[in-house]
């Protein structure tokens, strides 16, 4: 259920998944996936005067740098980081109304963790955010979100969702990474290895990945349609 590809592979399949419920807005798509040692970046960090050389400072110590389209801040992956990206359209009418579609990508993620759950801000954390999904008051996934008109209906809006889930708890090392990195940056942040947070205890990765496609399925088929295989 979980892929492993390098980043790149992984944001360009992204990008493509998007094209295609653009042009065909009745399907959609979740997809599971992981990927190597490395940083991932935004795309308005990557503009920045000195990211060319932080990125080679960084990939010079095991983290290379791939870039990302939507949002948001630098991200680690590698170990105990699991993916999930779920592209779709929403119905015909009106803007898109950010907090109903980050509820989209939170809302399962909130009811598979169970009690304990909850969305919000986590100072320290990386990529922060007023859609982290948090649990016992400890970041566990940051969320971002990329959408524009659907080519064949402009009514509606191809969306992208995606949430970077802490399988477990960042290591020292990623931490150090993207504390490196930004610092190069001459980023003013700081990321506190304490503000993260794994797993419930006792719950397996491959138990909740298969959980939290069912509650993908369950809770939003009514309104956007079956999935599809990636």
């Amino acid at each position: 259920m979980i892929e492993t590809l390098a980043a790149t592979r992984a944001l360009a399949r992204e990008a493509h998944l998007l094209d295609v419920v653009s042009r065909a807005p009745d399907q959609r798509f979740v997809w599971f996936w992981s990927s190597p040692q490395g940083l991932i970046a935004p795309r308005n960090l990557a503009v920045k005067p000195g990211f060319q050389a932080a990125s080679a400072r960084s990939a010079n110590a095991g983290w290379p740098v791939a870039v990302r389209s939507t949002g948001g801040d630098v991200t680690p992956q590698g170990s105990g980081i699991v993916n999930v990206t779920h592209v779709y359209a929403r119905a015909s009418g009106g803007p898109v109304d950010l907090a109903e579609e980050y509820n989209r990508i939170c809302a399962p993620i909130c009811d598979v963790l169970g009690q304990g759950a909850s969305v919000g801000w986590q100072p320290g954390a990386f990529c922060d955010g007023a859609y982290n999904v948090q649990f016992g008051g400890l970041k566990f996934a940051g969320t971002a979100m990329r959408f524009r008109p659907a080519r064949a209906d402009k009514t509606r809006y191809a969306i992208l969702a995606h949430a970077l889930m802490l399988y477990a708890p960042p290591s020292a090392e990623a931490i150090h990474a993207l504390n490196r990195f930004l610092g190069d940056m001459g980023e003013p942040r700081v990321i506190d290895m304490a503000a993260h947070t794994g797993l419930p205890e006792g719950v397996s990765p491959n138990d909740f990945s298969q959980r939290l496609h069912g509650a993908f399925s369950e809770l939003l088929s009514d309104s956007l349609g079956d999935l599809a295989a990636v």
